[in-house]
């Protein structure tokens, strides 16, 4: 393969993990014009597909177990490996959009590829190995909503995205606080990536046409229903993580008091070190 649609349509069309795994070549060039049709869903083998079945993530206060850390890594896996996928389609759709924003969508393709291959890594060494749990398909759920590169950052990066900055803070902490910090690390990671990440989609916001409106109304306007802001944090939402990325004020405390149905969850043990630092959204 010579080009990043190529690659991308490799990717998707794949059913094996070792291939969605597979770094591109150093040498791909971007060759716009991708004509084909876009799978709505990635192909993916057996033990990799896509379930309906729930798989519950392990409350904080169980994370002293290797089994429950497992489990949890495999959590996030999961999503590494949807959103390696994703931004996969998103290079596909996205033919027209600028050098730069597509160059920003591969990087952050390969970034999702080496988060995979920690948790996958780290799983086997705490007893588990990916595919054991049911996989759920929550990004690709939202598809149908992401057709404009502005709706995809809106949904991908400031949301889903934006999220993992809470969860990568509060599990990095949480793994530190039992002695695991070889998981810790790799948590710290995921974060400093996801940062760039969301910074990606920010800019995408802020080079909005109307801007008469401020970056939350045009988020806002983004998201279409049943896709709230709800989305767009942790059961635990840590503001500074927000403002790292450099988001105004206005949005990181707009996002702050932002309630909806999406959860009733349970309130987690949170390490000491984090109750300062944010705020329990649930």
């Amino acid at each position: 393969m010579k080009t990043i649609n190529e690659y991308c349509e490799f990717l998707l069309l794949s059913d094996r993990l070792e291939d969605k795994l597979k770094y591109p070549p150093d040498d791909l060039i971007d060759l716009k014009g991708f004509n084909k049709k876009i799978p709505s869903l990635p192909a993916r083998e057996t033990k990799i597909q896509i379930s309906d079945q729930k798989s519950k993530i392990p409350r904080l206060e169980h994370l002293h177990l290797n089994i429950n850390r497992g489990i949890a890594l495999h959590h996030f896996a999961n999503h590494e490996l949807m959103a390696t996928e994703i931004f996969a389609w998103a290079l596909l759709k996205f033919q027209n959009i600028s050098d730069r924003s597509r160059q920003d969508l591969f990087s952050s393709l390969k970034e999702e590829q080496k988060h995979l291959r920690l948790y996958i890594e780290r799983m086997k060494e705490l007893g588990i190995e990916f595919g054991d749990r049911p996989l759920n398909g929550i990004f690709w759920k939202y598809i149908s909503f992401m057709q404009t590169f502005e709706k995809f950052s809106a949904i991908m990066s400031l949301s889903f995205e934006g999220a993992n900055l809470d969860y990568a803070t509060i599990y990095q902490k949480t793994f530190s606080q039992f002695g695991d910090l070889k998981t810790a690390e790799i948590m710290e990671t995921v974060f400093l990536d996801e940062l760039k990440h969301v910074k990606r989609g920010l800019k995408v916001i802020q080079q909005r046409e109307n801007t008469t409106i401020s970056e939350w109304e045009y988020y806002r306007s983004l998201l279409d229903a049943p896709f709230t802001p709800r989305r767009a944090k942790g059961y635990f939402y840590i503001p500074d993580t927000r403002r790292k990325v450099g988001f105004t004020e206005d949005f990181i405390l707009e996002l702050a008091k932002y309630k909806d149905e999406f959860s009733n969850r349970k309130k987690e043990i949170i390490p000491e070190e984090l109750k300062t630092w944010g705020i329990y959204t649930d």
